[in-house]
């Protein structure tokens, strides 16, 4: 029972970890379109990060 709520967590916390990484990407690329790069800049490090996230969370599974 408690490995089925582990994999239903991992899967619920890889679609966020998406999810936030997608919204990091479309912020940055707003900000690059504003000139913003100290913004866009931070935004690609938590894409990246979330991107990391993702694949660990992957390997765990």
């Amino acid at each position: 029972m408690r490995l089925r709520n582990s994999r239903k967590t991992m899967r619920v916390l890889s679609v966020v970890s998406g999810l936030i990484g997608l919204a990091a990407v479309v912020v940055g690329v707003i900000a690059l379109d504003k000139k913003e790069y100290i913004i866009a800049t931070a935004m690609l490090l938590v894409a990246v990060w979330q991107l990391i996230n993702l694949l660990s969370w992957k390997k765990l599974r």
